[in-house]
């Protein structure tokens, strides 16, 4: 009877001492697959790119992938993004996603704006005022040749049909080829030119 009391005793101390480590773990905010302390989470939609390198099994070309399919709703959309499951499920743990505009991505472009010609701060007053319909981040452009249907059709003007037209459409060479697309007329592409892109 004592040698079943000791066992079930060690048991209990070596329970108490897992969650301990737990609670540790918990407090400081260790990250259990790297063992690191994590400072904060980091915000899919406002950090850098140098930030999202950081992160395990992100590279400069994938942390580029992830600033130009901004924004995100769930850590779940990074596959917009080309990374894997596998890769996102790691990332979970370590990303948040928040509604802020990095100030790293907007600053540089404002000073541009105010010391360029006319002819380069009219563009940026468009861009502010296309910014509430889209929902993209200053600065950000949507690559008319990768985007998904969703971000395409958060675009002004365009709604899912025509953001399935510009899918069927591809690939464009110029921003001036989704003219071509049945409904995007002159009219249309003077809202959306200042923020598409075929790069």
């Amino acid at each position: 009877m004592k040698k079943h009391m000791k066992n079930i005793s060690a048991l209990w101390v070596g329970f108490a001492f897992v969650g301990f480590l737990l609670t540790t773990a918990l407090v400081l905010n260790v990250s259990p697959a790297s063992g690191k302390a994590v400072k904060a989470l980091v915000d899919l939609n406002s950090a850098s790119e140098k930030e999202l390198e950081a992160l395990p099994g992100v590279g400069p070309a994938t942390s580029k992938k992830i600033v130009a399919n901004r924004p995100y709703k769930s850590v779940d959309e990074l596959s917009k993004a080309g990374l894997s499951a596998k890769v996102i499920e790691k990332l979970k743990p370590l990303v948040t996603v928040g509604s802020g505009v990095s100030t790293t991505e907007s600053t540089p472009k404002a000073p541009a704006a105010t010391k360029g010609t006319s002819a380069t701060t009219a563009p940026t007053s468009v861009k502010k005022s296309t910014l509430p319909s889209t929902g993209l981040a200053l600065g950000q452009k949507v690559n008319i040749n990768t985007a998904s249907k969703e971000l395409l059709d958060k675009l002004p003007g365009i709604g899912p049909v025509k953001a399935q037209a510009i899918i069927d459409g591809r690939p464009y060479e110029k921003i001036e080829d989704i003219m071509k697309v049945k409904g995007i007329k002159q009219g249309e592409f003077n809202k959306i030119k200042d923020v598409i892109t075929v790069k």
